[in-house]
């Protein structure tokens, strides 16, 4: 069972998919010269939109990925993320198999926040401004702060730049904690219980979403 390997889910997404229930938000907007700045502050505001419209993921899990999709699609690279979730094995599949594995990925991210989300309190999230000048930078980090009461949660998200200009998000940092490599490091344990058999684990990976729907449906 995959089931485990979908948890940390919740921590990619707990910044841009922040309100549920009666939890009051409050989001310190800001302009910034930086395009990578701006554009988390954006997809955070455009999140907050689609879940003010009262669209409940438990129970219609199918429209909650597809309208968040609208908004994060543009924004998180989720088949280069999937990519390197996968590691060396992607070398051992075909391009139809990543793809596979990059949709099964996303939606896992998307529904298992869906199920786990609780009624969070008083929330207040602001972007911190750049450092230094960003000048001609293809990757730099954008800084988060999520205040809950007198928690503080930092998210940094790793940005870059493709080759078309476009700043895509391709990791997030959580407290310290790399998404990243915490999925690269789960999805190879899972490698290596089905005895090295990528195309099972991709599958069974995908499964665990299928087996979710049924449940949901029955």
């Amino acid at each position: 069972m995959l089931n485990k390997t979908l948890l940390p889910a919740i921590m990619l997404l707990i910044c841009w998919l922040p309100l549920h229930g009666n939890a009051e938000l409050k989001v310190i907007e800001k302009q910034f010269d930086s395009i990578p700045h701006q554009l988390v502050q954006d997809t955070t505001l455009k999140v907050i939109n689609v879940l003010e419209g009262g669209l409940d993921p438990v129970k219609e899990p199918e429209l909650f990925v597809e309208k968040l999709s609208v908004v994060l699609d543009p924004v998180v690279a989720f088949e280069y993320i999937a990519r390197g979730v996968l590691g060396t094995y992607a070398n051992q599949v075909s391009s139809d198999q990543v793809k596979q594995f990059s949709s099964s990925f996303k939606q896992g991210l998307v529904n298992t926040y869906g199920k786990g989300m609780t009624t969070f309190g008083n929330i207040e999230l602001a972007v911190l401004p750049p450092e230094a000048p960003l000048e001609n930078q293809r990757r730099i980090a954008v800084v988060q702060e999520v205040r809950n009461g007198t928690s503080l949660n930092n998210v940094t998200y790793s940005m870059a730049r493709n080759k078309a200009g476009e700043w895509k998000m391709i990791n997030l940092v959580l407290n310290g904690v790399n998404l990243g490599l915490t999925f690269r490091g789960q999805f190879a344990a899972a490698v290596e219980k089905n005895d090295g058999d990528v195309t099972k684990t991709i599958n069974e990976w995908g499964q665990v979403k299928q087996d979710k729907k049924i449940a949901e449906t029955s």
